[in-house]
Formats: C-alpha cells, structure tokens, sequence
C-alpha cells in the first residue's frame, strides 16, 4: 500500500511539472502608429510626455497622443 502512495504522489508530480503555466502573457498597449508613444517603444524606451505618463500610471494610454482610429 505505501508503495502504491508512492507511485501516485510521483506520478502527480510528474504531471504538475509537465502543465504549461496558466497566467496568459500581459498585451502590449496599442499605440497608434507614429505617435510619441510608438516612437518611444521603437526606441526601447518610455515616452516622457506628462499626459502619457500619467495615463501609464493607470494602465492605459494617453487618449490625447494617441487618438483611436475615426471610421
């Protein structure tokens, strides 16, 4: 019996390991293409603009700098 918990608890491990992680990757913020912003994350950088860092601040982007596309 004990070696049969055995056989389980290993075999359990060795199926934890092997799952892929859960957590999906963050998405990129969508800049609009020329902006400062885009510009910026080219460059490898953060834009430095008061309006932008202070929406990056809440997780978003500047609305004023990055307008969305009008249909």
């Amino acid at each position: 019996m004990r070696h049969l918990a055995l056989l389980l608890v290993s075999a359990v491990l060795l199926f934890a390991a092997d799952a892929p992680p859960v957590a999906p990757a963050k998405a990129a913020p969508k800049y609009q293409e020329g902006s400062c912003c885009d510009k910026a994350t080219k460059k490898g950088e953060k834009c430095m603009h008061p309006c932008c860092v202070k929406a990056a601040k809440v997780g978003k982007v500047c609305d004023h700098c990055n307008e969305p596309v009008k249909k």
